[in-house]
């Protein structure tokens, strides 16, 4: 842009970044919920006045790229009522939501008399009313069943609550955590709001935008670059999600046409199978989050790093068939589809994987978690939690093995896993052990990243569980797939033992209600996909594993073809010769 300066122009870029870190900060800090001050499943976001990205601080990628379809609804909702002290509440799926549960705060930023910016906090808040505490629940039909819908709400008006607004979403929700965890989303958004300020009275506001609107060109120039170098055509690409917590043995299809043309890219979901008939459809806002997270991937893994804002994906495009799985129509419930990521992230993959195989990844373990609710009867007090910790490995790519108990697609990297002390503090149950799973990765040139394994104890009273996730081996689901040579990953075991000495398998999308204190649940969430032939990766770095316990010698020659010396603590080269000689 004429007249911006380029060095001005990355100190704004930088600073509005570390207001949107100092927001998610400060909520994490002062909010009640494990779910958000120990796993930061949460997103901070600086908006110009027209709803545009500027800067974002991502601890769950799927809420962060989900953030924005709501505003927009705002903005248009509210038109020209919107004022200084303002404060909006949204979650509903049907206006822009991603997921119900993931509830969003935001806040119109006023300076000299006029609107500028936006603030905004979402998070996955605790409860949000429905039928079952927590909102998961296979059995729900429609949306009612399963959350309390908050269209475009305001609940502060020019700086004074609206206690009547606020006390009937307080009354729509079962637990007091919530409250403080949204009045946190408001003080996260009061920082940025006050910081923002901040910088436009320093540098004023026509300087200020004309350098934002710099940042957000130079991103899209950026990406259109990048994508120029990418072969043109229309590349084809599928997953599988198994079951829809109604039927165990109902498989759904995931099917998306990849259209490269010069600087612009198409992500096409029309031939995706039809919605479901219980809770596992995919808002739009959420299928568009999950394609932004796997166009993020294969841009990095060029060696391309943007900061986030609207110029980032300025070129992408998206389509969706009305009633499909990933934009069904109004009432279904869709609670489960943030979860959905990892098919629409692993079609992507497929469907690029031999036009771009330098960027694409091998199958990552579809995620599997517990979303647990009870009285904990060391305080009386309703508990909810989600046992983050289960992580599966993700797909290794040309270059890099996958990373270890990364987990979910919809989180790459950035929501933590729980502290095992703090998750047994605040929650009623007792941890035994949570450690990385022996044998779990997919063996190539570049091996899949190693799932884990994890127990515990319930004793919560009157504990309902519901099972997050895909890839369950009891159901018939089918292993991340390896690449060019790599192989398959592992998947998912869910095991219940009661105190009267029965067991149970426990599925990919089941409620349990009524846990017996006592009960014991064993988990295993399987490894990724590996990358290129095993035979070619470097004896040493078998050895290494070998000798960390995470591969066994019978592995280490099946897969690999690499003999261990008779001590377990070097390699015999000329038998690991012999081996891969004969392969």
């Amino acid at each position: 842009m004429a007249g911006a300066d380029p060095i001005l122009a990355s100190v704004l870029q930088r600073r509005v970044q570390a207001i949107s870190h100092e927001m998610a900060t400060v909520l994490m800090r002062a909010s009640r919920s494990p779910i958000f001050n120990e796993i930061g499943d949460l997103v901070t976001v600086i908006f110009d006045r027209g709803g545009r990205t500027l800067a974002q601080t991502e601890y769950a990628s799927i809420i962060a790229n989900g953030a924005q379809p709501p505003l927009q609804r705002i903005i248009e909702y509210f038109g020209d009522d919107l004022h200084d002290g303002d404060v909006i509440l949204h979650n509903d799926v049907y206006s822009g939501g991603n997921q119900n549960a993931d509830v969003g705060v935001f806040l119109p930023i006023f300076y000299e008399g006029g609107l500028v910016a936006w603030s905004a906090s979402k998070g996955h808040v605790a409860d949000i009313g429905g039928m079952t505490a927590g909102g998961y629940d296979p059995r729900a039909r429609e949306i009612w069943q399963e959350a309390f819908r908050i269209p475009p709400l305001k609940i502060h008006d020019r700086g004074q609550l609206r206690r009547d607004v606020w006390d009937l979403v307080r009354a729509n929700i079962r637990f007091e955590i919530v409250a403080e965890d949204i009045k946190a989303m408001i003080g996260a958004c009061a920082i940025g709001r006050r910081r923002l300020v901040d910088v436009l009275g320093r540098y004023g506001v026509e300087r200020f935008n004309a350098h934002m609107e710099y940042v957000i060109d130079a991103s899209e120039r950026r990406v259109r670059a990048e994508l120029l170098r990418w072969p043109d055509g229309t590349y084809h690409g599928e997953s599988w999600m198994v079951s829809d917590g109604l039927d165990p043995a109902r498989r759904y299809r995931i099917a998306v046409a990849v259209t490269i043309a010069g600087s612009e890219i198409t992500f096409d979901f029309s031939e995706t199978d039809d919605q479901a008939p219980g809770f596992t459809n995919m808002p739009a806002a959420s299928a568009i989050g999950a394609i932004r997270i796997a166009f993020l991937m294969l841009l990095a893994a060029g060696g391309l790093t943007i900061p986030t804002n609207h110029g980032l994906f300025a070129p992408v495009h998206t389509v969706f068939r009305k009633g499909s799985l990933l934009d069904p129509h109004f009432p279904a419930s869709t609670i489960f589809g943030n979860q959905m990521c990892d098919e629409v992230l692993e079609a992507i993959m497929r469907a690029l994987a031999d036009v771009l195989p330098d960027r694409v990844t091998a199958g990552w373990n579809q995620y599997l978690c517990t979303a647990l609710s009870a009285i904990d009867p060391r305080t009386n007090q309703p508990s909810v939690s989600l046992t983050i910790f289960q992580r599966g490995g993700p797909g290794a790519m040309r270059g890099a093995d996958g990373y270890d108990a990364l987990g979910f697609t919809g989180t790459p990297g950035s929501m933590r896993s729980p502290d095992m002390e703090m998750f047994e503090l605040s929650t009623p149950h007792l941890m035994h052990y949570c450690e990385y799973l022996p044998d779990s990765a997919g063996h190539g040139e570049w091996r899949g990243g190693y799932g884990t394994t994890s127990s515990w104890t319930f004793y919560g009273e009157g504990e309902t569980g519901t099972t997050i996730g895909d890839d369950v081996a009891a159901e018939g689901a089918d292993p991340p797939e390896g690449l060019f040579g790599g192989g398959p990953g592992s998947l998912n075991e869910l095991r219940l033992s009661f105190p009267d000495g029965s067991t149970r398998d426990w599925g990919s999308k089941e409620i349990i209600e009524q846990i017996p204190p006592g009960t014991v649940c064993e988990a295993v969430n399987g490894g990724g996909g590996g990358y290129g032939d095993a035979r070619r990766r470097d004896p040493e770095l078998v050895l290494a594993e070998v000798r960390d316990g995470l591969l066994s010698p019978g592995a280490a020659t099946r897969e690999y073809g690499v003999a261990l010396a008779a001590d377990g603590r070097s390699v015999d080269a000329q038998a690991t010769a012999r081996l891969r000689g004969a392969a």
